[in-house]
């Protein structure tokens, strides 16, 4: 049962907004001033890295604390992306059945989890098939003798959870499914929507994800392929690596005979199988080497090269579902401060919001660049990872002197060792984290580490920042009036 004692308050005008500190990943509870005694309450994910110690206690922790803080209900939900950072909690072996006891209103999730959506449809497929492939490249990797790639591998697809079995979805497939079960009503958003939060005078503006597939996908190099020739005469290195680790697999799962002949280095006349080779006196002497002696050869050797491509690949289709992060900007009242959540968007989301144009007060009208000039509190995407805050069109528009910035980030889990990459993720990453102390003044808060030390602030804001916020074990909470 609910807390009556816990109940999170808001301010007399503007928002209060909470950081849960469960570790590596994202949680936020906004209580906006409603005037009726009641704040109406918005969640923004809630969910930890893969990998994290005790996960399912502090999920549980966190889920609890949202339900007696909230008196039971959550006005609106929103799912920014597909990340198990970000939904790890409604999964039933964290805190689901803690989120049975709350009562949720509207869901938001972006238009790229609209089942009726064809290129929403398209993406989702490319998802899973790109998953897929990267679990059979662990397997592959590990029965070669190549841990260090196999964990690098792991430690991207953390992000995902699991990967489903027999047809059944994945672990991040079905918290989300619970997420969207929950909706009354459930609602699909779009950039360019403007959307009032009832009683509380905030309005949201709905930046991205983009529906432009080159700006979800600026990487992808379908898309050059297209523009040059008709007709294919080679593969893209994702495609031959999907080619080639799921050729044991039913054509139809992904790729034709013209593909799957494609991703092989030789003409088929030129072909030699494995096995065949092992017994062909000339391919044993100079490819294999000789039996029971030190495998001199081995540098010729290149059936499992390819594998290895498989952390570039991962890498990308993190990047890919961070761009289809619901992003929205929160103006607390007409003309006045702004709180930026992009969720994990990284650089295609970003520069989409520039053609976007809201109607504004009189004739005029309210476009992305005056939003981040009037932001006040700047939600850093993707535990300020290095390509998920855009620098000219995004932090240096930020203008306000009591901007205040906070970072979900666990930099001792980002930095554990993964796989081949001895010093894990560059979260924080050091000139991005310099430059947000210089813009916010020192007012970094941060679930890690807290807030900042007094030293690391302004004199003059010292006092105001202690009074607007509160730090607990649990989560940071900071007053942003309007």
């Amino acid at each position: 049962m609910s807390d009556p004692s816990a109940l999170m308050t808001a301010p007399e005008s503007g928002v209060k907004v909470r950081m849960y500190r469960q570790g590596l990943g994202d949680c936020f509870l906004l209580a906006f001033a409603t005037g009726t005694g009641r704040p109406y309450y918005m969640l923004i994910d809630c969910g930890v890295l893969m990998g994290t110690e005790d996960a399912a206690d502090k999920m549980r922790r966190v889920a609890e604390s949202l339900r007696d803080s909230t008196g039971g209900r959550i006005d609106v939900l929103v799912a920014t992306h597909q990340h198990w950072d970000h939904l790890s909690g409604f999964d039933p072996a964290q805190a689901r059945d803690v989120f049975d006891q709350i009562e949720f209103g509207e869901v938001w999730v972006g238009w790229t989890e609209d089942p009726d959506n064809e290129l929403a449809g398209r993406l989702r497929a490319r998802r899973r098939t790109h998953i897929q492939a990267l679990n059979g490249a662990v397997q592959g990797l590990r029965a070669a003798g190549s841990g260090g790639k196999a964990g690098a591998l792991e430690s991207v697809l953390g992000f995902f959870g699991d990967l489903g079995v027999d047809g059944k979805p994945s672990k991040i497939e079905a918290a989300l499914a619970y997420v969207l079960g929950r909706g009354k009503p459930l609602r699909y958003r779009a950039p360019g929507e403007l959307v009032g939060l009832p009683g509380s005078g905030a309005r949201v503006y709905v930046l991205g994800p983009p529906q432009d597939e080159a700006m979800l996908l600026r990487s992808d190099p379908s898309h050059k392929a297209s523009e040059v020739y008709e007709q294919r005469l080679q593969l893209t290195q994702e495609a031959a690596f999907f080619a080639a680790i799921l050729a044991d697999a039913p054509v139809e799962t992904l790729i034709d005979k013209e593909t799957r002949n494609l991703s092989f280095p030789f003409e088929e006349v030129y072909r030699v199988t494995y096995d065949a080779g092992k017994g062909d006196p000339f391919f044993q002497e100079r490819y294999f080497g000789e039996p029971g002696k030190p495998p001199e050869e081995d540098w010729r050797q290149i059936e499992d090269d390819w594998l290895g491509a498989g952390e570039t690949l991962a890498l990308q289709l993190d990047s890919d579902t961070n761009n289809t992060s619901l992003a929205l900007a929160i103006e607390l009242s007409p003309g006045g401060k702004v709180l930026l959540f992009p969720g994990d968007a990284q650089v295609g989301n970003w520069l989409s919001w520039q053609k976007l144009q809201w109607p504004g007060e009189g004739a005029g009208t309210v476009g992305a660049a005056d939003l981040l000039r009037r932001t006040a509190l700047y939600k850093v995407g993707h535990h300020a990872s290095h390509n998920a805050t855009l620098r000219a069109q995004g932090l240096e528009l930020m203008e306000r002197p009591d901007l205040v910035a906070m970072i979900p980030v666990d930099e001792q889990m980002a930095h554990r060792p993964k796989g081949g990459n001895p010093d894990g993720w560059d979260m924080p990453f050091s000139p991005l984290l310099t430059r947000l102390k210089e813009k916010a003044r020192g007012r970094v808060l941060r679930a890690d580490t807290g807030a900042p030390a007094p030293e690391d602030l302004d004199p003059a804001d010292r006092e105001a920042f202690a009074k607007d916020r509160i730090e607990t074990p649990l989560y940071l909470e900071i007053t942003i009036p309007a």
